[in-house]
């Protein structure tokens, strides 16, 4: 139960403000907010320290409402949580006089509770509620000015490009019940240590899966709402579209990593889309000059490294990612509104300068925040950034020459499997191999699944075997 209350306590703050937060004098809703989202990161960090938590109560047939605390939930916890109870502190200024203040922070402990609802899930319904639930949350706050066209479209858009990957996620969940039975993550978890059940099938339920994460976290194709989400207040923008919702694709795949290293072409079109949308994001963030709308698009770009780490297998690697992100980017955010604030709601770069004498402290939050940002080194952005290219150069697909391999020497002669790898012909456990060279000559990088082919690069084929990438 005292896992459930994680999530009461601010959907609790939620009921409260909601129905009597107008009757509340600034800055108590505020203050009623923050704290209850305070003492919900003081009871999941106590959980954790205690050695995790489960909840399960009957709901539907055969479906548990079930959560589990464990390392990588309570990882996320304390991200949603902390980062947020932050920024709550921080929205109790920045919203100070608005005619909405109060319905403003039942918004955002409705968004906290989905959101620890989303993470904590060990079934895929329960964890849909929470998907669903941010996804409304972020509805109504990226529209909190709605008496604003133009801020009302925006999140019109963001609602309705968000439905199509979540018919991915349904379409997903409903090939995994068809094959398995169930679709508690523990009990998935389980049954993918036996053989596979019809691999193309399987392959198609990660692929549909993952569409939910591309249009959770603003993956290419449907990164067209993240820039537009950012007509709500700059608090909305650091807490939600910088440190917690859009990065819940990325949980998914984390959470899901039994399921994709067993699917390694899913998980090689994971890397790729990855990559295409780091470089789009980065791109483009050159041709803007709303404030918000460059963190915005360097916030797609963020979001593409992190599953091009999570593509290669580096799971661990893209959940470090999605921690430093979301300190430096909601940093950088926080910078931004104060600079909005300072200049009256003005959000062009191009009548912006010579401010720092007059915003001193945000002018060295918003230089740290834009060099971490940028991997200076020694500061959080260099460690986890450099862990995703390593990785990514590492991992048998890594490297321009593997991509350009991949699509051009498909025929080339197949590499013999390898003696000792923890990886079968289809990624799973159980091989007794390791990469040897081919019995013809190989020139170009290979792979530890025997059907992979040797590309003819520049590169001998890999010896011994990167035995270091075995997700399990």
């Amino acid at each position: 139960m005292a896992l459930l209350s994680t999530i009461l306590l601010p959907l609790l703050g939620f009921a409260l403000l909601g129905l009597f937060g107008r009757r509340m004098q600034e800055p108590l809703p505020g203050v009623i907010a923050s704290g209850l989202v305070l003492a919900s990161f003081l009871l999941g960090t106590g959980l954790l320290l205690s050695g995790g938590a489960r909840f399960e109560a009957e709901w539907l047939p055969g479906i548990p409402f079930s959560l589990l605390l464990d390392n990588l939930s309570g990882f996320m916890l304390l991200i949603v949580t902390g980062v947020g109870f932050l920024i709550h502190v921080y929205a109790i200024g920045y919203m100070h006089g608005d005619p909405g203040f109060s319905r403003f922070f039942a918004y955002f402990n409705f968004f906290i509770a989905m959101m620890l609802t989303l993470v904590l899930a060990d079934s895929y319904p329960v964890m849909f509620i929470g998907w669903e639930g941010v996804g409304l949350a972020s509805f109504l706050l990226i529209g909190f000015w709605y008496k604003n066209a133009q801020y009302a479209d925006s999140a019109r858009k963001a609602f309705i490009v968000n439905r199509i990957g979540d018919l991915g996620f349904m379409l997903g969940m409903a090939i995994l019940w068809a094959l398995f039975g169930t679709l508690s993550i523990s009990e998935l978890k389980e049954a993918m240590e036996g053989p596979l059940r019809n691999p193309s099938l399987l392959a198609l339920a990660g692929l549909l899966l993952f569409l939910g994460a591309v249009g959770k976290s603003a993956q290419i194709p449907l990164m067209v709402w993240l820039p537009d989400a950012m007509a709500g207040p700059t608090p909305v923008s650091a807490l939600i579209h910088a440190a917690t919702m859009v990065t819940a694709g990325v949980y998914l795949i984390a959470r899901s990593s039994f399921l994709y290293s067993a699917l390694p072409d899913v998980s090689y079109t994971i890397a790729v889309i990855g990559l295409l949308t780091a470089a789009y994001g980065a791109l483009s963030a050159f041709g803007q000059t709303d404030i918000k709308k460059i963190v915005a698009y360097s916030t797609i770009s963020q979001l593409g490294y992190m599953f091009l780490a999570a593509g290669v297998g580096a799971y661990w690697v893209a959940l470090f990612h999605v921690f430093t992100h979301a300190f430096f980017k909601a940093l950088l955010f926080l910078a931004s509104g104060s600079v909005i604030h300072a200049l009256g709601g003005e959000q062009d770069v191009r009548k912006m300068g010579g401010l720092w004498k007059h915003l001193p402290a945000t002018r060295w939050h918003g230089l740290i925040g834009a060099l971490a940002l940028g991997g200076l080194p020694l500061l959080s952005g260099f460690w986890s950034k450099d862990a995703i290219l390593t990785a990514t150069l590492t991992y048998p697909f890594g490297g321009w020459a593997s991509t350009w391999g991949r699509f051009s020497w498909r025929s080339s002669p197949p590499c013999t499997p390898c003696a000792g790898s923890s990886w079968s012909s289809w990624g799973r456990k159980g091989a007794t191999t390791t990469p040897t060279r081919p019995l013809r000559s190989c020139s170009g990088p290979t792979t530890s699944w025997p059907w992979a082919r040797c590309w003819q690069a520049t590169w001998p084929c890999p010896t011994p075997c990167p035995t270091s990438w075995n997700p399990s």
